[in-house]
């Protein structure tokens, strides 16, 4: 099963470091001494000084998102690999890697800088008040090294992009719309998480024995598909698809898998529910609000 980056992508605080608390005199010191400077922050942190042009973009995305003080320790007089929050760079090229801005409450849109750290691995852009549409550049397209993008508790509108075929990819909790992109079907995904949005149409392109996905989240949309003529992908083992207008019956594959969380309700499903050892773990629920399924732990099938 697919590790799943969520449980740690959190921010975390840190104390501004000691070399961001400077006196403006610093602003009168020679190219010369500013460049051994950052050497030196380099040389303690044990990695390449920051890359000029991710540098120039950081920059470029603080003043994007209005100058917030939570930013406040990015700078141009600190090697921005040094910088207290929010970034992380690889050791050997002193590209930024990691991009964090969680929980700060900043009212902005996405800023376009980010297009320019093209050595990016993840983004995490969650529980702010981000507005407007998702960027088409928050991609492999652009950024070929994105495996996770989370933008979660934000107030995103407008369609996915077709080009966010990223690996993990969480939008849970914006006002989204219009349907998954064709091109999801042929994407690799390991966890994708849409719940509370207002996605609409068929979904079911997601699913298939051979696929990598191991977890789904879709719940609270009005997405609408026959369940019962999916595969459910070998690695899944957390499945929530909760109101919205699935119908069929669910998959009997269902019963021999090592579910971690698994909800069905309040959608169109009929039938008999699947009965295996994982399903009987959890309770009515999990199942309830259908049009006719039955068996433990709802009413028995007549």
């Amino acid at each position: 099963m697919n590790a799943r980056p969520q449980a740690t992508a959190k921010e975390t605080d840190h104390t501004e470091a000691p070399s961001c608390r400077r006196s403006s005199r610093i602003l009168a010191i020679s190219p010369l001494l500013l460049a051994v400077l950052v050497l030196a922050a380099a040389a303690r942190t044990g990695g390449a000084p920051c890359d000029k042009s991710d540098m120039a973009a950081l920059l470029a995305v603080k003043s994007a998102l209005g100058n917030p003080p939570a930013l406040s320790g990015w700078n141009s007089t600190v090697d921005c690999c040094s910088w207290p929050y929010g970034i992380s760079c690889d050791a050997n090229s002193g590209r930024v890697t990691d991009l964090t801005v969680f929980g700060r409450e900043i009212s902005a849109p996405i800023p376009a800088a980010i297009a320019n750290l093209t050595a990016l691995r993840s983004i995490n852009f969650a529980y702010n008040q981000l507005h407007g549409s998702i960027p088409a550049f928050l991609g492999p397209h652009e950024l070929p090294d994105l495996t996770f993008l989370r933008l979660d508790g934000n107030r995103l509108t407008g369609p996915i992009p077709p080009t966010a075929t990223v690996f993990n990819l969480l939008l849970v909790g914006n006002q989204l719309t219009g349907e998954i992109p064709e091109t999801f079907a042929d994407a690799v995904f390991g966890d994708v998480e849409l719940s509370d949005n207002q996605l609409t149409g068929d979904a079911s392109m997601l699913f298939g024995a051979k696929k990598q996905l191991n977890a789904l989240f879709l719940s609270r949309n009005r997405f609408r598909f026959d369940l019962g003529r999916v595969e459910l992908p070998e690695a899944m083992d957390i499945l929530e698809i909760d109101g919205n207008m699935v119908y069929g019956s669910i998959p009997a594959e269902a019963a021999a898998r090592k579910w971690l969380s698994f909800n069905v309700s309040y959608n169109q499903l009929c039938g008999p529910i699947p009965q295996g050892k994982y399903t009987h773990r959890f309770g009515p629920k999990h199942f309830a609000g259908n049009k006719c399924l039955c068996g433990r732990p709802l009413a028995p099938c007549t």
